[in-house]
């Protein structure tokens, strides 16, 4: 079913000349091919233990969910819809088969930081960590994203994630959702 979706969500933007009738009917298509699924992605949000991945749930959720007025709607709104669209339903389809949550991606990537697996200054190679890790690759830069948000790696605008060092004398940064990272000496949180 959810690839029947998707499929038909690739013919939603394939009309030659749209009309306003048929930017209203492409709409429709869209929402009636998300509106099925969007009880899944709202049980996803809830349960994802990321900050990042909730806030991309949620921007699909939003986006996705029919307005209760409808206004003037234009094919350049169809496609991004679309496209949203495209883009929920393939998370939904690689998050169905068993799959670590986003939260639990972030803990290990922390771990290895704070194990001095990844010393502060090298690059946290996204697809390496989510071949290593059998997770999909959003899921690394979701957590990676988690991790930037309490300082252990620093994302570039291109993508790239960097280690960092902690400041010195800090002993421990806090983390997303209480987690401590440690410095690259050792000692964190909970530790004398």
């Amino acid at each position: 079913m959810l690839k029947q979706d998707l499929t038909a969500l690739r013919r939603v933007t394939t009309r030659r000349v749209w009309t306003a009738a048929a930017v209203e009917n492409a709409h429709h298509r869209v929402w009636a091919a998300t509106g099925p699924w969007l009880g899944l992605a709202r049980s996803r949000r809830d349960h994802t233990d990321s900050p990042a991945d909730q806030a991309r749930w949620d921007a699909w959720i939003s986006a996705l969910t029919p307005p209760e007025r409808s206004g003037t709607r234009s094919y350049a709104d169809v496609c991004v819809l679309a496209g949203r669209a495209r883009n929920m339903l393939r998370a939904l389809r690689r998050t169905l088969p068993p799959c670590p949550s986003v939260g639990s991606v972030a803990a290990e990537i922390e771990r290895r930081i704070q194990s001095g697996g990844l010393p502060p200054g090298v690059l946290a190679d996204r697809v390496s960590l989510a071949k290593d890790l059998r997770v999909p690759g959003e899921h690394v830069d979701l957590a990676l994203a988690d991790l930037a948000a309490c300082g252990l790696v620093e994302v570039s605008a291109g993508g790239w994630a960097v280690v960092t060092s902690m400041a010195p004398g800090s002993g421990h940064h806090p983390g997303a959702h209480g987690r401590q990272a440690v410095t690259a000496g050792g000692a964190g949180a909970g530790a004398a």
